[in-house]
């Protein structure tokens, strides 16, 4: 928690500079800007700069393949609108999670706010920036409920290039969270990594099977909500982990 002025300067710098950039290269819009501007605040304050880390490797990473080979996804019709830029909706669906998590933490502390915030986390860079290669796959997806083949860019489809990537990007997470020594009880190391990347892995595919049910079926129900519901679903996950290794 806040202890000096100097410990609400600094993460202001810092997430402003970060913002400028992102804003400049078009990976937030002005929604998305000061939403993941509150987001990256709050954890830093609350949790402190190495929860911060992980809430800017998902920013990074997710971004990074957003943008990669966009052309070539915009010419297939599966790349993200409006160049990739996201909004506040977008922000929050991956982040609010997370930031829920990050506060109880600083608040409360304990094992079990520090796994669901890196199953939050894992699951929404594991989708995000995942589910962005697996649009690359030259195979065509299949849905994950049924397994039949669908178009490219159908809701609930998946590749076996984007179920790779999706699990590496969740192990990425793991083992930062690792590097970074992120730790409680036994929850710690090789442990702890592979906890993660498992809960990030099962996130990702949770939000595919909304994708295929309440996202294809509900009128009401769109990519913000299943976002908000994989990173509940990478969270629990990652406490029921934690619960039985920790």
């Amino acid at each position: 928690m806040i202890s000096s002025i100097n410990e609400i300067i600094v993460p202001v710098l810092i997430l402003c500079t970060i913002g400028v950039f992102a804003y400049k290269a078009k990976v937030v819009r002005g929604s998305g800007l000061w939403s993941g501007f509150l987001i990256g605040f709050t954890v830093w304050i609350f949790a402190g700069w190495r929860y911060f880390v992980i809430s800017l490797t998902f920013f990074v990473l997710a971004g990074m393949a957003t943008k990669y080979k966009y052309e070539q996804k915009k010419r297939r019709g599966v790349a993200e609108a409006k160049k990739g830029a996201r909004g506040y909706g977008n922000v929050f669906g991956n982040g609010l999670v997370a930031m829920i998590c990050a506060v109880l933490e600083g608040m409360y502390g304990g094992g079990y706010y520090l796994a669901g915030f890196l199953g939050a986390m894992a699951s929404a860079t594991s989708d995000t920036a995942g589910g962005e290669i697996g649009r690359l796959s030259r195979t065509p997806p299949v849905l994950i409920t049924t397994f039949e083949s669908v178009e490219p860019g159908t809701e609930g489809g998946i590749t076996v290039l984007g179920e790779a990537a999706e699990l590496g990007i969740a192990g990425i997470i793991g083992l930062l969270a690792w590097i970074l020594g992120l730790k409680s009880g036994n929850f710690y190391g090789f442990k702890l990594f592979l906890g993660i990347a498992a809960a990030g892995f099962i996130g990702a595919n949770v939000d595919s099977v909304l994708g295929a049910t309440c996202e294809t079926h509900l009128s009401w129900w769109g990519n913000n909500q299943t976002n908000f519901w994989a990173s509940v679903s990478g969270c629990l996950s990652a406490v029921a982990i934690y619960n039985f290794l920790g």
